[in-house]
C-alpha cells in the first residue's frame, strides 16, 4: 500500500511517501506563499522524483498546525499523534518524544505499541523554540546550520538569566559588547532553551527511550545541551524534520 503524509508547520512543509513501511520519497521546504499551494508543490515534487503520479497514492493524511489548509488530503491527524507514530516506527523502544519546531515544543509520551498516552506543550514564548535560535543566529552573524557545531567549542558558557526571548536578546547583545566569545554565547543560548524544555519534560515524566524530533533536532548543540539537562541519552532520527509527515503517512496506512 502506498500512502503519503504532509506536515505543515509554521515555517516549513515536510512530506513523505510511504510504501508499506519503506520511505520511497521525502522532502522539506520553507513555506513561500499560500500554504496549500506550497504543500501541493512539495507533494508533486516528491511524486515526480519517485516516478509516480498522484493516482498511485491510496491515502494522504495531513498533520501540523496548518493541516486543515491541505484540502486535497484524505484526512488529518494531530502533530502530537503523528510525531509519536513516526518516532515509534523509527525507534520501536521510544517512550518519550521531544518535538521542537519553529514556534514551540511538545513533550510526548507513548506506550510500547506507539499509542500517545500523554503530552504537554510549552507556552508561546519564542525562547523555547526554533525561531529564537534563528534570531540568535542572525544576531551572531552565523548560519543556523553552524550554530550547533560552533557552540561545542565553548570553554566558558555564558549564563542567560531570563527565560523571555526579548530580554534574552538584550542579554546576548550585552555579552557581545562585553567581548564574550561567540561559542560561549551560543552554548549559553542552547543551555537556556534546553533547561526550559527539560523542565516541561520532567513534568510529563521521562521514560526511555528518548527521541528528539523536529527541525531543531538538527542542531547538535541543542542535542548535547538537552542530554546534559536531562542526564539521558537522546536518539535523533537521520531526518528529524520529516518525522511528523512520516507519522501521518503511517496513520493513513493504518486507517485502511
Amino acid at each position: 500500500m502506498i500512502t503519503a503524509g504532509i506536515d505543515i508547520g509554521h515555517q516549513s512543509v515536510n512530506a513523505v511517501i510511504l510504501e508499506n513501511d519503506r520511505i520511497i520519497g521525502q522532502a522539506s521546504r520553507i513555506i513561500a506563499g499560500e500554504v496549500e499551494a506550497a504543500a501541493k508543490t512539495v507533494f508533486l515534487g516528491i511524486l515526480d522524483r519517485a516516478g509516480m503520479n498522484a493516482a498511485r497514492i491510496e491515502r494522504l493524511f495531513a498533520t501540523g498546525v496548518g493541516r486543515e489548509k491541505v484540502t486535497f488530503a484524505d484526512g488529518s491527524r494531530t502533530e502530537m499523534l503523528s510525531h509519536v507514530t513516526g518516532s515509534h516506527m523509527l525507534f520501536p523502544a521510544a517512550r518519550t518524544v521531544i518535538d521542537v519546531g519553529a514556534e514551540g515544543s511538545r513533550i510526548l509520551r507513548c506506550d510500547s505499541q506507539g499509542n500517545l498516552t500523554n503530552f504537554v506543550m510549552n507556552d508561546k514564548c519564542a525562547a523555547g523554540a526554533g525561531v529564537f535560535l534563528e534570531t540568535v543566529a542572525q544576531m551572531m552573524q552565523i548560519s543556523i546550520s553552524e550554530m550547533g557545531p560552533f557552540s561545542l567549542g565553548s570553554s566558558n558558557k555564558v549564563v542567560l538569566t531570563t527565560t523571555c526571548a526579548v530580554f534574552a536578546e538584550s542579554e546576548i547583545v550585552a555579552e557581545v559588547h562585553r567581548g564574550s566569545a561567540k561559542a560561549d554565547i551560543l552554548a549559553g543560548v542552547h543551555e537556556s532553551i534546553a533547561a526550559r524544555i527539560a523542565a516541561v519534560t520532567k513534568r510529563v515524566g521521562l521514560a526511555a527511550e528518548l527521541v528528539f524530533t523536529g527541525g531543531v533536532a538538527l542542531n547538535i548543540g541543542m542535542v548535547r545541551a538537552l542530554e546534559k539537562q536531562l542526564e539521558h541519552e537522546i536518539r535523533v532520527p537521520r531526518d528529524p524534520d520529516i518525522v511528523g509527515a512520516l507519522g501521518a503517512a503511517i496513520l493513513a496506512k493504518n486507517s485502511a
